[in-house]
């Protein structure tokens, strides 16, 4: 039978993997410090067994880490602040290599101002509380410190004009972010495309949907409805939408035209 891998836990599996490689231990060296047999060792790192915190406070002793795998764990655990059908996306986030997006009528999640956010999450969750939406878009918008480190994934994303211009609660709501999605683009954290509205081969009218790329695991793709989102790991299902996406890359403006699209837009505004 084969091994069912917990893409959750790869991340974790991967550190374990670099530092114990840094520290100059084999796995039998590291399992024999730890009273761990190397079996163990084994599927830790391969992301095929959920490791305990003990365990992540042992290999930090071990391999002298100054603790950094055990608030990796508490990480990769602390996810009450994200709708439970979400807390997966989030994490295979932070494993992404590359990131494409393409959004109908929003803007990317990893691209929302707060403000932004919270609109958005109170006109969609009208059920919610003020604190439970506010605990959402601080949550959203905390997702984007996987932009700010070294190795940030490769962020595309293609938006549809509308989104641009709809006007989400107040002009200056839209003009914060809007001019975040300049500081985004200028950081090189964004590749940023708008599929213009008078577009007539519009290859995207099915809805939107996130393509995530990673070093070490196939493609998976997570495709939205009004409830949340829904992950797709089929191979050819997701070899579609791959193809879907560069589809609407080549309908989409140039990112310099898009620039220039959304500086006409904030002038609108005013």
């Amino acid at each position: 039978m084969a091994e069912k891998h917990h893409p959750v836990w790869s991340r974790f599996g991967s550190e374990v993997r670099r530092l114990r490689q840094q520290a100059g231990l084999s796995q039998d060296q590291l399992a024999r410090s730890s009273n761990l047999s190397p079996s163990f060792i084994s599927s830790i790192e391969r992301g095929t067994r959920t490791p305990k915190r003990d365990h992540a406070e042992t290999f930090d002793a071990v391999l002298n880490t100054s603790g950094s795998l055990t608030r990796l764990w508490v990480q990769l655990n602390n996810q009450d602040s994200y709708p439970d059908w979400f807390k997966r996306g989030v994490l295979l986030e932070k494993q992404a290599r590359e990131i494409r997006e393409y959004q109908s009528l929003l803007m990317p999640g990893l691209a929302q101002t707060l403000n932004y956010a919270q609109t958005v999450l109170r006109l969609g969750r009208p059920w919610d509380t003020p604190n439970e939406i506010a605990r959402l878009a601080e949550a959203r918008v905390k997702r984007q410190e996987i932009l700010k480190q070294d190795d940030h994934p490769m962020l595309w994303a293609v938006i549809d004009e509308s989104a641009l211009r709809r006007p989400i609660c107040t002009p200056e709501v839209m003009d914060e972010q809007l001019q975040h999605l300049l500081d985004l683009g200028e950081a090189h954290k964004l590749r940023l495309q708008i599929i213009p509205t008078e577009s007539r081969n519009h290859p995207g009218l099915s809805g939107s949907f996130r393509l995530m790329t990673f070093r070490e695991h196939p493609p998976v793709v997570y495709a939205e409805h009004t409830l949340g989102e829904e992950l797709v790991d089929d191979a050819e299902l997701v070899s579609q939408c791959n193809t879907l996406f560069g589809a609407l890359q080549g309908e989409a403006l140039s990112t310099s035209a898009t620039i220039d699209l959304i500086h006409q837009i904030r002038g609108d505004l005013k």
